[in-house]
């Protein structure tokens, strides 16, 4: 609601561009943004979450792996539960940094 009123959504509309037109690229990729940085952040969330989830509700996972491993002394799963959810967040982070590249015309990749 805020990104509709700002000075560069009147000028468009002041153009004679199309509401459609209006909707799709000027507010809603420029609302999006906090969107994108949000669900981004979540991914990280979500992976840490899973261990606590998996004990609650006893779903046998990557959460309840990385428990049992830790209670066994057993390192090179920990490890390599570690990288995978390390690297899974590395990726999820270079898609948001994509998003924001598509989304906002000021962003370019270079």
């Amino acid at each position: 609601m805020e990104t509709m009123s700002e000075d560069y959504v009147r000028t468009a509309r002041a153009k004679g561009t199309s509401e459609r037109r209006v909707m799709v690229h000027h507010v809603l990729r420029n609302s999006m943004l906090p969107v994108v940085t949000i669900l981004g952040m979540d991914i990280g969330l979500a992976l840490g979450g899973a261990i606590f989830t998996e004990s609650i509700f006893n779903l046998h996972g990557l959460g309840q792996q990385i428990i049992t491993a830790y209670n066994q002394v057993d390192l090179p799963v920990i490890t390599g539960i570690v990288v995978f959810a390390t690297i899974a967040v590395i990726l999820f982070n270079l898609a948001v940094d994509i998003t924001y590249a598509f989304l906002d015309p000021r962003i370019r990749l270079a």
